[in-house]
């Protein structure tokens, strides 16, 4: 069985090598000119000590510019799990049906069922060890990052090593399930993507924010004037203004403050000290919900559980189907 799995997966198995020795080579190289930058040239000084940070916010201002787009493609990672999904999960039992080999396998000495978990357990071990490789590199190239602007964001999230695993093994068994019932390898990994999208995005945009009741932060609008200060480690779930009796004020009613301090205009730009003297004169302040950084591994053990949860089920009705619809 473990030859006859290699050999029918060995492909994956290589492309899958290089893919991780393509994004090892210029990761490490930018990574590690990075990390040396950050640590030679003041800036996790800045981070780490509370009482500099206000000086420090030109110098990390151009240190995030210099890698903040090298950061921002690392959320291609999130694609990861989707390629488990779609070109291992959902061939792998398609294309037996499909081909009809599994015919050939039931009528050898090893059960169906133990044929199926042999399967089902070094791919996606496989698949696993190959998710935490890719989420160890994303993590460690993005940490000084991280520590400027908090792990919460959605980058940050997605290339950890728990989120980006559980995807994977999520989709790779929605690909199980697929190939399962549709015996179809083409129209199993259609499925499998539509099925992993629809789960994955309303997970992200609308659960997430809601895994744990935010945090409230209302500050008075002096505190928001000048552009000394770094850029903050807590995810924001939602910005507000104020009035002095506590009450929240609508969209409405904050545009038209705007058009109030504007003369009809309602943007912000290139005279936020007017619409903060207005605030202060008015007794209005920022109203803020946040989730702040230290909940992050508690976010990432609530997604990571749905998705073992959501795995876990997919799989046992995928090995219920093939034991159903099989004769020894």
């Amino acid at each position: 069985m473990l030859w006859l799995t290699w050999r029918q997966h060995r492909a994956e198995l290589l492309v899958a090598t290089a893919l991780l020795t393509l994004a090892a080579l210029p990761l490490i190289i930018t990574g590690m000119a990075m990390h040396d930058e950050y640590r030679t040239g003041g800036i996790a000084a800045c981070v780490a000590d509370p009482a500099a940070r206000a000086g420090c916010a030109p110098l990390v201002d151009q240190f995030v510019s210099r890698y903040d787009q090298w950061g921002n493609r690392l959320l291609w990672g999130a694609f990861l799990p989707v390629l488990a999904g779609v070109f291992v999960g959902a061939p792998l039992l398609a294309r037996e049906f499909e081909h009809g080999t599994w015919k050939l396998a039931f009528s050898q000495s090893v059960s169906r069922t133990r044929w199926l978990m042999t399967k089902l357990a070094l791919v996606g071990t496989t698949v696993a060890v190959f998710a935490v490789a890719f989420a160890v590199l994303f993590t460690w190239w993005r940490t000084p990052l991280a520590e400027i602007g908090g792990r919460m964001r959605a980058t940050a999230f997605i290339i950890a090593v728990p989120s980006l695993t559980t995807a994977a093994l999520f989709a790779f068994a929605v690909g199980i399930f697929a190939g399962a019932v549709l015996r179809r390898t083409i129209v199993a990994m259609a499925a499998t993507l539509t099925t992993f999208l629809a789960v994955r995005l309303p997970l992200e945009e609308y659960a997430r924010p809601h895994y744990r009741e935010p945090l409230v932060r209302i500050t008075d609008p002096q505190l928001e004037i000048g552009s000394d200060r770094l850029p903050g480690t807590d995810w924001i779930i939602h910005n507000g203004w104020v009035d002095r009796t506590g009450h929240l004020l609508s969209d409405s009613e904050e545009a038209a403050v705007i058009r109030q301090v504007y003369g009809g205009s309602d943007t912000l730009y290139g005279s936020g000290a007017r619409v903060e003297s207005f605030m202060i004169d008015h007794g209005l302040r920022h109203y803020t919900e946040y989730h702040p950084d230290s909940s992050f591994w508690a976010f990432q053990a609530i997604e990571s559980a749905s998705f073992l949860a959501l795995a876990a089920a997919f799989l046992a009705a995928a090995i219920w189907m093939v034991r159903r619809r099989t004769t020894a």
